[in-house]
């Protein structure tokens, strides 16, 4: 089988026809990325209307059962098993590479994107060299949108919030790397070939485009898991920059995809401006949780502001230190660091009375972290030890399903969390409880130490409801006191009233003995799920993969029996 393509001596006639066609093909490219949206449109207006058909027809017919409680099709039980089944995770060599969904829709858009780089090249080499570029080009300003946090259309089609979208902006990342290697070896040969590899490396054009391909390969190598978990502000920094200089860098490389790095620069700038506008600076206290390495921040902002967040309950902030709170010499490069990290915390705890946001923060290493350790044990030279400044953007991550969560659309609900992640499931379960007080929903809380439920427990957070809730199932996995944190902490056993954290049922009582184990979600799961076919289950789970993992498997047994479930994994990793 011989090579299909090659060097070909074009007229200037030819030559304009072969970038007529680069265009149009570009512009195909970058258009069709907007027919899932427009289906997904389609698809939310065509649910609404069936909807309301629905509910008109019944509200007409006395003592009509509701909906909800008629026995699910065979077709509708197979989508869902489908659906779940897409949302699994592929795993090789021990390491998750992605969902199913994401692998299938990824290579079918790489496929795609392939034959729009090959059609109509009439076995020019050069041209299919220069479609791969192209193409590639075509797709960056949607690679912008799909990473945009609070303008995001894919979002707002999708019901879904940034982190999850963001799922596919990474698909689409390997897919437009993938054609720029292509576009890359295929010109390297050419220069090769025709004996022009020294002269044309030292071109302007090609320069540049040598400099936006090893900036985008920085990009990538950081973008790896093993390295986001080494240093994440390798990562975000890394991101950051290069998004930047990326437009600039390929406008100068190549002049026909001008318009497309201008779409990426506008779309990229529109973010920052946005989220500029939503930030605000708010004064905070901050305090050690005694016996963990957890703080506990408190800050206050504006009513307009908490409103947003009593809301949205399970959201997240990203924080900002500004240059008053930072411990660091301002002419260090330790100052300057904290220009550019913005930290996800979420929300714990939303005082409507006063206006105060809770957080709750776990040093793990960082710089952010550390420093706001530091600022909860006082080391300040201000005059106010007791009050810093914080930049608090958001909210973010605003649950798609948290209106269905607390409305009764479900027949009975699981929150299940890990440590810190109960800053995430237990607002969403407060909220269920206040807005349907007969609400059939389930709170477990798996702690390695009791000091890590104290702040849900203390300051006024709802410390006898939460306690004296048969609903909510504490278990603590490791030891009374975290033994990391060491002697000197000022941590007292009294402070953590164990009696107050463990439910005997046999005395419908708290006691120091019981739940000191691992949850066994297998049987929480078949708990919840025995109680009736038709019943429609919410999971949602915050905390450790392992943990996270083991509960989709058990809850995964009885998807594939045809029961009804919305599952949702709360993540920043996504």
């Amino acid at each position: 089988m011989t090579w299909p393509l090659g060097f070909q001596d074009l007229s200037p006639a030819d030559k304009q026809v072969r970038r007529q066609e680069l265009d149009r093909y570009a512009e195909i490219a970058q258009l069709s990325v907007f027919l899932p949206l427009a289906l997904g449109i389609l698809h939310r207006i065509m649910t609404s209307w069936t909807s309301k058909s629905r509910s008109d027809i019944y509200s007409v017919i006395p003592n009509y059962p509701p909906a909800k409680t008629q026995r699910p099709g065979e077709l509708s039980a197979r989508l869902r098993k489908l659906t779940w089944w897409l949302g699994e995770d592929v795993v090789a060599f021990g390491t998750s590479w992605g969902q199913r969904d994401q692998w299938i829709v990824g290579v079918s858009w790489g496929l795609w994107l392939f034959l729009l780089c090959v059609l109509d090249t009439h076995r020019d080499y050069l041209h299919v060299t220069k479609r791969f570029g192209i193409i590639a080009a075509s797709q960056y300003p949607i690679q912008y949108l799909l990473a945009l946090k609070s303008l995001n259309p894919f979002a707002y089609v999708l019901r879904s919030s940034h982190e999850r979208v963001n799922r596919w902006h990474r698909v689409l990342g390997v897919i437009i790397y993938t054609l720029l290697c292509l576009h890359v070896v295929f010109y390297l040969n050419f220069f090769v070939q025709a004996g022009l590899f020294q002269k044309r490396l030292q071109d302007p054009v090609v320069i540049f485009g040598v400099v936006a391909f090893w900036a985008l390969t920085l990009l990538n190598t950081t973008a790896l898991s093993r390295v986001r978990q080494y240093s994440y502000r390798l990562f975000f920094l890394t991101h950051l920059f290069v998004a930047f200089a990326m437009p600039p860098l390929l406008f100068l490389h190549a002049l026909p995809a001008k318009w497309f790095m201008a779409e990426a620069l506008i779309v990229f700038v529109a973010d920052l401006s946005s989220r500029k506008m939503d930030t605000v600076v708010a004064h905070a206290s901050f305090e050690t949780i005694p016996g963990t390495n957890l703080v506990k921040i408190t800050a206050s902002l504006p009513h307009h502001k908490i409103n947003r967040f009593r809301e949205h309950p399970g959201a997240h902030i990203y924080l900002n230190l500004p240059a008053p709170s930072r411990m660091a010499d301002k002419t260090s490069a330790a100052h300057l660091l904290f220009e550019f990290l913005f930290n996800p915390f979420t929300v714990a705890a939303v005082d409507e009375d006063n206006g105060d946001l809770t957080l709750v923060a776990r040093h793990r290493g960082g710089p952010m972290t550390a420093a706001l350790g530091q600022l909860a044990r006082g080391i300040s030279s201000g005059p106010d030890a007791s009050k810093f400044p914080l930049s608090i953007e958001g909210p973010y991550g605003v649950l798609s399903h948290a209106t269905s969560l607390t409305s009764g659309e479900f027949d009975r609900i699981l929150l299940v969390s890990g440590g810190i992640g109960a800053a995430f499931t237990l607002p969403l379960y407060r909220a269920i409880v206040n807005d349907n007080p007969s609400a059939k929903v389930e709170m477990v809380w798996a702690i390695q130490t009791a000091g890590d439920a104290t702040w849900a427990v203390t300051g006024g957070n709802d410390v006898h409801g939460i306690m004296n809730d048969e609903k909510v199932h504490i278990f603590l996995t490791g030891q009374m006191i975290d033994p990391s944190v060491g002697e000197g902490s000022g941590v007292d056993e009294g402070e953590v009233e164990m009696s107050a954290m463990y439910r005997d049922r046999r005395r419908n009582k708290y006691t120091s003995q019981h739940n000191r184990k691992r949850p066994d979600l297998r049987k929480i799961v078949d708990d919840v799920f025995m109680h009736g076919h038709e019943e429609r289950v919410a999971v949602v789970v915050c905390g450790p993969e392992e943990m996270a993992n083991e509960l989709r498997q058990h809850v995964g047994e009885w998807v594939m029996r045809g029961r009804s479930v919305w599952w949702h994994k709360e993540g920043f990793s996504f």
